[in-house]
C-alpha cells in the first residue's frame, strides 16, 4: 500500500532589487502520495507587491509504492515601492502513516531590500521656496486659488436641508439591509462541513461528466487525472477531510466509522487502484477506460447511500 511521505523546499531568484522587477520564488513538494491533488500552499507577499497567479509542474512517475515524483511551484510578484520586506515561509502539514501523527514542514522566511527604481509615478519633486517651482506629476497636486469666493442666497444651507438629512438616513437603511442580509448567509453558512457534505454528490458528478466527455474524446491521461480527482475530490467532502490528509491506509478507518460495510470499502479502494494502474497496463485501452468510468459511477453511486453522518 502506499505510504504518505513528503519533503518541502523553497528558493528564490533574488534578494537584491528595484522596484517594477520581478522576484520568483520556487517551492518544490516531493514524495510519494497524491501530488497531483495537494493544494498550492500560499505565500503572504506584502500589500505592496503586485502578485501573479503560480505556475505550476507535476513530474511524477508511477513505482511500485505508488505515485512518486516532484510537483514544482513557481509564484511569481512585483514589488512596486521600495523598502525592505519580509516574505514569510510557508507550512505544509500531511498524515505521517509510520507516526500515525499529523507532520508540518515549514519553508524559510526571506528578507529582500528593493531599491528605487526608474518610471516611478508617484514621487512629487518640490522646492518650496517658490510655488512656482513646484513640479507635479500626474496631475495629482492643485494650488487652492484665492479671492474666488461664491455667495448663496439666505436659506439655501446645506446644513439642515432634506439632502443633509438623506446623507444619514440612506446609510443607516443601507446598513439595516445588510445586517439583515449578512445574519442570513452566515445561518446558511455556519456549518462549513455539512455544505460541503451535501454538495460532494454534486461535484463528483460534473467531475464524472468531464470525464465521460474525456472518454469519447480517447483523451487517455486527462481522463484518468479527472476520475482520479473525483474519486479523491468526493471522499474528501463527504468526510470533511482535506485531500492532502487522506490516503489510501487511513481512509478505511474513515469509511469505517462513518458506516460503510467492509466490502464497499474495498470496492472504493480498488477503483483508486484500477484507476491508477490502468493507464500503463497492456490490453485494450478503451476497454480499460470503460470499466474505469463504470465502476467509479458505481462506487460513488453506493457510497452516497452508506455514508453516514
Amino acid at each position: 500500500c502506499i505510504r504518505d511521505r513528503f519533503n518541502i523546499s523553497s528558493s528564490i531568484n533574488s534578494k537584491e532589487l528595484k522596484t517594477n522587477d520581478a522576484i520568483t520564488i520556487k517551492l518544490v513538494i516531493s514524495g510519494t502520495g497524491n501530488l497531483k491533488l495537494i493544494s498550492n500552499p500560499e505565500i503572504k507577499f506584502p500589500d505592496d507587491f503586485e502578485v501573479y497567479d503560480p505556475k505550476v509542474d507535476n513530474q511524477v512517475r508511477l513505482t511500485q509504492e505508488g505515485l512518486t515524483g516532484n510537483k514544482v511551484i513557481e509564484y511569481l510578484a512585483i514589488p512596486r515601492h521600495a523598502g525592505n520586506y519580509k516574505i514569510p515561509g510557508v507550512s505544509f502539514s500531511y498524515f505521517d502513516i509510520r507516526s500515525k501523527s499529523y507532520k508540518t514542514l515549514k519553508t524559510e522566511d526571506y528578507v529582500i531590500n528593493v531599491e528605487k527604481g526608474a518610471g516611478n509615478a508617484d514621487q512629487v519633486i518640490a522646492n518650496f521656496t517658490n510655488k512656482e517651482d513646484l513640479k507635479v506629476l500626474g496631475e495629482d497636486i492643485r494650488y487652492i486659488k484665492q479671492n474666488e469666493v461664491t455667495l448663496q442666497p439666505k436659506g439655501s444651507f446645506f446644513y439642515g436641508s432634506m439632502t443633509y438629512w438623506l446623507f444619514y438616513i440612506i446609510p443607516a437603511l443601507a446598513f439595516i439591509i445588510f445586517f439583515i442580509i449578512y445574519r442570513k448567509q452566515a445561518a446558511a453558512n455556519a456549518n462549513v462541513a455539512k455544505m460541503k457534505t451535501k454538495k460532494a454528490n454534486k461535484v463528483a458528478t460534473k467531475r464524472m461528466k468531464l470525464a465521460g466527455k474525456l472518454l469519447s474524446e480517447n483523451k487517455k491521461d486527462a481522463f484518468y487525472d479527472e476520475v482520479l480527482k473525483a474519486l479523491w475530490g468526493y471522499i474528501s467532502d463527504k468526510l470533511s477531510i482535506p485531500v492532502s490528509r487522506l490516503s489510501k491506509d487511513n481512509i478505511e478507518e474513515k469509511l469505517r466509522n462513518h458506516g460503510v460495510s467492509e466490502e464497499l470499502i474495498k470496492e472504493f479502494l480498488n477503483a483508486l487502484n484500477d484507476c491508477e494502474f490502468a493507464r500503463f497496463a497492456p490490453g485494450d485501452e478503451n476497454q480499460a477506460m470503460d470499466k474505469v468510468y463504470s465502476s467509479s459511477i458505481e462506487v460513488i453511486s453506493r457510497m452516497e447511500n452508506s455514508i453516514k453522518h
